[in-house]
């Protein structure tokens, strides 16, 4: 028996084609965009484009879908080779064979008892129950981990394209296969290759850099769960594409470059490694229970935290080739706050303390100049710092040369007779994506090498539509709303705001005791967004919502809501919405 088991690499480790384009509604967050999945469903012979490429915008018919999702299953040849019956008189001939391949395996019921609606467009709903039994003994993804209600409700009312067809069909490569009792704990990708469509090694060349990478101990079991094996190895969609030529290793947390010897060994031994072969070259070797922690990278060059538990200190290494240098000794302490490390393009920042901190570069370590109050580094090396009082807070930027380039400050607005209390509730940078800041100290961007102001309206969570103008969550000045979730605090707010390119910014809705903490999308005229709403003891439920033409309409609720509030949950929160805005 065989149970894998995932070691901590961080979440955005291998996200490698950042800014890549998506098209269509459904986004898995692969590191791979959209036309990089396709490409890797037609490497596997799961998917075909047309004569004029992918065409990944274009809506798709019934008759088309039922090609597509024959040949994701891996089918087309035993399709096209067999003679398979239907009940439907409206099925072209060249879709024949796949309709009734699909009818044969209880795969498609058609839109009636005997008509499949070939010309019709398959929508976003359709395409996820044709998935949803093709890996599950079930006619209905909802209540499965596989597709939210949610995002197929968005993605139909957006309109269903290839693009979304390739998005949901590389995420079912990942799914576990369940399907007629299967209990072999597999995905579709394994049961694919077991099948003989592709083999192990055509997955790992189609897949990389596309699909998520995790690198950890496969921990292998007999039949009375006595560990027999733990080989370190590289999965992709629970394929095992890479395995490590020597036992006794364990992944460093954080990255694919590096491994290390596990506990049982008499000296901890760190090696680089190929991230694709997992080939190993011997770093460092440390005495027993020291550690490493992997930090970050500049270039060619990787910083490493190193802990000798033979003489109890702690050292900044860089390592660069075969080089391995000792650049900072550091204090407990020190060492501590080191671990908040801002990543950008051209390297990364670290603070031993309140006010000392360092650039690490490809050259080396170099004193920064500016460490007091940093809260982002834009991916272009540009550092913000922000300085919060009781009555204002200063934004301030420096370029990766620590030069001054801007400088802001935000008047706090939030009413109180206690100091410490206005402090505490200062405007602040809360959130970014490399290039945008925002919080409720407003929206920034980098710009040309200068911090550039949007708005100093609070901005909670932000998109960008296509005309280039930002849709955003905010509230007013003065208030400071949030939530709290299992004893953290969430920001929040209560109002959606329009953000043109001349700065013009237009409120577009205000919902009083809502608590407003995600705008999903920013779309065609249509916004959507989530509000929290206190469900499961200390927990957090959320209602989804549309905002189009001035109108809002919920649109789904989280389960806990409906088990807090009752079944009724969204028909009463509508209720609330449409007397709060005077909808009829």
């Amino acid at each position: 028996m065989k149970k894998f088991v995932s070691a901590c690499l961080m979440a955005g480790l291998l996200t490698c084609a950042a800014g890549a384009a998506q098209v269509g509604t459904i986004d898995n967050n692969y590191p791979g965009d959209t036309e990089a999945q396709a490409q890797m469903l037609y490497d596997l012979g799961l998917f075909k484009g047309t004569d004029k490429g992918f065409a990944l915008e274009k809506s798709m018919t019934r008759a088309e879908a039922s090609v597509m999702l024959t040949r994701l299953l891996g089918a087309e040849k035993t399709a096209l080779a067999g003679n398979w019956k239907h009940p439907f008189t409206d099925v072209p001939q060249w879709a024949d064979k796949y309709v009734g391949w699909l009818y044969q395996n209880g795969l498609t019921k058609g839109v009636s008892a005997t008509l499949y609606g070939s010309q019709r467009n398959v929508t976003c709903d359709q395409y996820c129950i044709f998935l949803t039994r093709a890996h599950l003994d079930a006619d209905s993804y909802q209540g499965t981990a596989f597709v939210d209600n949610d995002e197929v409700r968005q993605t139909d009312e957006e309109g269903f394209i290839r693009g979304d067809a390739v998005s949901l069909s590389a995420r079912l490569l990942s799914t576990n296969y369940a399907k007629n009792g299967d209990e072999s704990d597999r995905s579709v990708a394994e049961k694919l290759i077991d099948d003989g469509v592709f083999t192990a090694e055509q997955f790992k060349n189609a897949a990389w850099d596309v699909l998520p990478r995790d690198y950890s101990n496969d921990y292998q079991y007999d039949g009375k769960w006595n560990l027999i094996a733990s080989p370190f190895v590289c999965q992709i969609a629970d394929v095992t594409v890479a395995q490590c030529p020597i036992d006794g290793v364990q992944p460093v947390s954080g990255t694919d470059r590096y491994a290390q010897s596990d506990m049982e060994q008499s000296n901890f031994v760190l090696y680089r490694m190929d991230s694709k072969t997992m080939k190993l070259t011997q770093v460092l070797s440390l005495p027993q229970e020291s550690s490493v922690e992997y930090l970050g990278r500049a270039g060619e060059t990787d910083y490493l935290l190193v802990y000798d538990w033979k003489t109890e200190t702690y050292s900044l290494c860089s390592v660069h080739g075969d080089t391995v240098k000792t650049e900072l000794t550091l204090t407990e302490a020190q060492q501590q706050a080191a671990r908040t490390v801002y990543q950008s393009v051209r390297g990364c920042i670290i603070c031993t303390d309140e006010t000392t901190g360092y650039k690490l570069t490809e050259t080396g370590v170099e004193p920064l100049g500016v460490a007091a109050g940093i809260c982002r580094l834009t991916d272009n090396g540009m550092t913000v710092t922000q300085n919060c009082t009781a009555d204002e807070t200063v934004l301030t930027a420096y370029n990766w040369n620590g030069q001054k380039t801007d400088s802001y400050t935000i008047s706090n607005a939030y009413q109180s007779d206690d100091a410490e209390v206005r402090k505490h509730c200062a405007p602040r940078i809360i959130g970014s994506d490399g290039a945008l800041l925002w919080g409720t100290a407003g929206l920034y961007r980098e710009e040309n090498g200068r911090l550039v102001q949007v708005t100093d309206s609070p901005v909670i969570s932000v998109k960008q539509d296509a005309d280039g103008a930002y849709y955003a969550v905010s509230c007013d000045k003065s208030e400071r709303l949030e939530y709290y979730a299992w004893t953290a605090a969430y920001q929040a707010g209560d109002r959606i705001i329009r953000i043109d390119s001349d700065d013009t910014v237009t409120t577009l809705v205000v919902l009083a005791d809502t608590k407003i903490d995600e705008l999903v999308s920013a779309q065609n005229g249509k916004v959507r967004f989530k509000a929290a709403l206190p469900a499961d003891g200390h927990g957090a439920g959320h209602f989804a919502y549309v905002l189009e033409s001035g109108r809002v309409t919920v649109r789904s609720a989280t389960d806990n809501i409906f088990y807090e509030y009752g079944t009724d949950a969204m028909q009463n929160e509508q209720t609330r919405i449409d007397k709060l805005l005077h909808q009829e």
